[in-house]
């Protein structure tokens, strides 16, 4: 098949998951374009595998802080070029594929090319608990920023409804977890004050702290070091840490929570999506949350929060099987994906 693949890199999270799904479709010797969009082609960083792609402005929300600027992101939201986007996409595709990407969800649309949605997002079309803000935006953003035909979602866990688990990258199943450097805490805070979170690690000398961040090469802070993006390195340290502190996002509490790391999450203020997932991880005890980053909070975490594992089984080739057979009903297959893991 000829598949347009859209990718939303407003984070790295949706950039994770889909080099793994890609990287398979492209074996079973389907040609797959990417579209990237919600971030500069500069900012993008280990994009080879993903070949050919091609990048558009897109949408993308404003953050200042760690909390969702709204009136900010209407104000430099570009919906000429937004519309023009999609309109320049010709009708070469048997099918597109979109991890919350709206461009080539809405070129779907236009062209009547059959959509799927892949991701976390999709889960909330199901009966699973969610915060009283999520269930109000569940009832239209989803299916407005991103219309799709059907959805293979994903989740920390089932609810009872026909949703994956999270897929992992390989070499993250493959890892050895005795190689574990248990002074080392990995942190990934793309939406915080990098200078606040340096000042409070830099307090707790008990530990070191390896910080991704936006710099071009690696610098050491007091007991920090500071580590350009790299996803081959990313993934090496999230291996031999001993825990991470992160935003509430889904891709990387997901491989803690495979991998088994303590886990301290603070949602995006404003982004319900987040608001869910750390009311989710807390309620299920794969997480300690928090609505603020200080010493305390993260001296407490490291002193007194254990971790919790759940051996997640490989979705990715019941998720190759189903955008080769959109329309076949997998929910058998589904339910039986989970059969080990349902221990909570």
């Amino acid at each position: 098949m000829n598949i347009l693949y859209g990718i939303s890199a407003t984070g790295n999270g949706h950039i994770s998951r889909s080099r793994v799904l890609i990287s398979e479709l492209k074996k079973r010797g389907h040609n797959i374009t990417v579209l990237f969009s919600g971030r500069d082609i500069k900012d993008l960083f280990d994009t080879e595998e993903f070949k050919p792609f091609i990048v558009k402005e897109g949408f993308t929300f404003k953050i200042k802080n760690g909390k969702v600027q709204y009136f900010s992101t209407l104000l430099n939201t570009n919906i000429y070029n937004f519309l023009y986007d999609i309109f320049k996409i010709n009708n070469d595709y048997d099918v597109v594929v979109t991890d919350f990407e709206p461009i080539s969800a809405f070129a779907a649309k236009k062209l009547k090319i059959p959509c799927i949605g892949v991701g976390h997002q999709y889960s909330f079309n199901n009966n699973i608990p969610m915060t009283m803000k999520m269930k109000f935006f569940s009832l239209f953003f989803p299916k407005f920023f991103t219309p799709v035909d059907r959805s293979i979602a994903s989740h920390f866990y089932h609810f009872n409804q026909p949703i994956l688990p999270p897929f992992i990258d390989e070499k993250l199943h493959n890892s050895n977890n005795a190689k574990q450097k248990k002074d080392i805490i990995l942190v990934y805070l793309p939406w915080e004050r990098q200078d606040k979170m340096l000042d409070i690690c830099s307090k707790i000398k008990s530990k070191k702290f390896i910080y991704y961040t936006n710099i071009d090469e690696q610098l050491a802070v007091n007991n920090v070091i500071l580590k350009p993006f790299s996803n081959v390195n990313f993934k090496k340290d999230l291996i031999e840490s001993e825990g991470v502190i992160a935003n509430a996002g889904f891709q990387l509490p997901s491989e803690c929570i495979f991998l088994g790391k303590k886990l301290l999450c603070k949602p995006l203020l404003g982004q319900p999506e987040q608001e869910h997932n750390a009311k989710i991880l807390s309620d299920l005890k794969l997480a300690t949350t928090c609505n603020n980053f200080t010493t305390s909070t993260i001296n407490d975490w490291i002193k007194n929060s254990s971790s919790r594992r759940m051996q997640y089984k490989n979705p990715v080739d019941l998720m190759i099987k189903m955008i080769e057979n959109p329309k076949i009903d997998f929910s058998n297959e589904i339910i039986d994906i989970w059969d080990t893991n349902d221990n909570l």
